[in-house]
């Protein structure tokens, strides 16, 4: 743990240094939450039956699938991110010869990011719930738990995009394809049962489509725990499942980065 916090501490000090294009970009987050209200409005009369089982309020829906996407994006590329810039500034290979396990390292690198995009995601929910968002603020714990598996799952995928950095310097289209089909098909703008059936089906393996059900469920609507479980066993299936496979995958990666002996050439 000291080692995450200290490599987390590194990457705030080197934001601190842009304190004011940080505050802006909060100021500017807080700013979307306005016309988002309005546009919402305008939409409420065509979705509300759709989202009537996961709050009827197309304001809080569009919210939380916002801040949902923060937390996504960040998950999936803040290690790809983390590992090519340390790569381009010669200290990767550093940090892999200390004693600290390569699991801690990762966690360390992408820390700072995750913890910011939690920070934007939750600060989007209060500014909604200022406006007029009703959220049932005691189910909290729960939906702390799905963020966990949300960022478990995609940041396995992550790993797959590091070890696609480590091997070709580069994770080509993976990132994009990943964000933007999570997007389309996870239910962030829209219900997933709204789709066509054909698309219906790819959205049974996106893991953002239960973790924002499930969220919906407990954190608008104020259903029971009980009423998202099974959508939280299926995202802990896809979690469990991504670091077995995102982890063998970057584990073959970075052997073949180090026989190559390329881990210093960027």
């Amino acid at each position: 743990m000291r080692s995450i916090l200290a490599l987390v501490r590194v990457a705030m000090l080197s934001a601190a240094s842009y304190r004011i294009a940080t505050v802006f970009s909060f100021v500017a987050l807080l700013a979307t939450v306005v016309p988002i209200y309005f546009i919402s409005g305008a939409i409420q009369p065509i979705v509300q039956d759709s989202i009537q089982l996961e709050g009827g309020q197309y304001f809080g829906f569009l919210i939380v699938g916002i801040g949902a996407t923060y937390v996504l994006a960040t998950a999936v590329g803040a290690v790809p991110s983390a590992i090519a810039g340390s790569i381009g500034n010669g200290t990767f290979e550093a940090l892999l010869v200390t004693r600290t396990p390569l699991p801690v390292i990762l966690m360390g690198l992408s820390g700072y990011p995750l913890l910011q995009s939690i920070l934007r995601a939750t600060l989007l929910l209060i500014g909604a719930a200022v406006i007029g968002v009703q959220v049932h603020w005691s189910a909290l714990p729960y939906v702390l738990v799905i963020l966990v598996l949300l960022i478990v799952a995609y940041g396995s995928i992550g790993l797959v995009a590091a070890a696609l950095v480590l091997v070709f310097r580069t994770s080509g289209p993976l990132l994009t394809a990943v964000i933007a089909g999570s997007g389309l098909l996870g239910g962030v703008y829209y219900s997933t049962t709204v789709i066509p059936a054909w698309l219906q089906s790819l959205s049974a393996i996106v893991p953002l489509t239960y973790a924002l059900r499930a969220t919906r469920v407990v954190l608008l609507a104020g259903g029971s725990w009980s009423a998202g479980l099974g959508d939280v066993l299926i995202l802990s299936v896809f979690a469990a499942t991504g670091v077995l496979v995102g982890s063998a995958v970057f584990g073959l990666a970075l052997r073949h980065a180090r026989s190559a002996g390329t881990l210093s050439q960027y």
